[in-house]
């Protein structure tokens, strides 16, 4: 059993000098996605990131608008209007950008949310030459950047969404890192299946963590 051991760990010490240790991420897809659109009242769209039956976020959509809002102390990934804590139009995130404790530091976005009121992901008012529309989110389909709090700890994590000309947008899922404190990439395990799964990953990464951490004890 020696030799089977020390070959386990001449394959994962490579992995634990070359990779940080990340945790699980779980991740939502909708058999259907939700469609943000209205032509009379305002319709309005909870999400609860992690199920546990509390809202996180909502979402709102009227005529010519899309917005969205947070529920509670969370928070998301806004381009400010202006001075602190006024709010501003809601980040595009690419793919692959990473979501965390210091993406805010940015001196061009910040995190927001004070639960009251809607930022925007898209306004559209007619006018002479028709309709004109503004927001940065203004047809993206692009990733929201979001730090949610669940059991007293604070999570990161994403919702994939595409937002439209004239105030259309669908959201086709989220994903969020179950590890407290932890970034996550935008889109990270954004596998196109249809479901709702928890999708661990990093099996040898983890073991080579735990490993790295008790040489670490014992040098």
């Amino acid at each position: 059993m020696k030799p089977l051991v020390g070959l386990r760990l001449a394959i994962l010490l490579p992995f634990m000098a070359a990779s940080p240790c990340w945790g699980a991420i779980a991740v939502t897809w909708l058999e259907e996605p939700i469609t943000l659109w209205t032509e009379w009242t305002t319709q309005y769209e909870p999400l609860d990131l992690n199920s546990d039956g509390i809202t996180d976020y909502v979402f709102a959509a009227d005529i010519g608008f899309l917005g969205a809002r947070s529920d509670g102390d969370n928070q998301y990934l806004i381009w400010p209007s202006g001075g602190p804590n006024i709010g501003g139009d809601i980040e595009p995130l690419p793919e692959g950008f990473e979501i965390g404790p210091r993406s805010g530091d940015d001196s061009w976005m910040e995190w927001f949310g004070d639960g009251i009121g809607y930022d925007n992901l898209i306004t559209c008012l007619s006018g002479a030459g028709g309709p004109g529309c503004v927001g940065r989110f203004a047809d993206q389909h692009a990733y929201m950047g979001v730090e949610f709090e669940t059991n007293d700890s604070i999570h990161y994590g994403w919702i994939d969404l595409y937002v439209g000309w004239g105030g259309y947008g669908q959201i086709y899922g989220w994903g969020y890192e179950t590890e407290s404190g932890v970034s996550v990439r935008a889109g990270a395990v954004a596998i196109p299946e249809p479901a709702t799964t928890m999708l661990f990953i990093g099996g040898l990464l983890t073991i080579g963590c735990t490993l790295r951490r008790a040489i670490a004890r014992r040098v």
